[in-house]
């Protein structure tokens, strides 16, 4: 018998049905390579405090929209 990698295992995507369209659109756009890829050299370019600017830029790239965070 051969083993089912848990890619392939129903059971390891059960939280799938219970996610909303944001949450489901994440999960699938943090997997994309192009996406990780660009995400690595935007961050960098920004500078990794520059967090306003690496939004800024992820929404015009990948037409991305971020909930406004509370302010600390």
């Amino acid at each position: 018998m051969v083993l089912q990698s848990a890619w392939q295992s129903s059971e390891a995507y059960a939280f799938v049905d219970a996610l909303s369209p944001s949450q489901l659109a994440w999960e699938w756009l943090r997997r994309n390579e192009a996406y990780r890829q660009d995400f690595a050299i935007l961050r960098a370019a920004a500078g990794a405090e520059e967090e306003e600017t690496l939004a800024a830029l992820m929404r015009a790239r990948w037409g991305l929209r971020f909930p406004d965070r509370p302010h600390t």
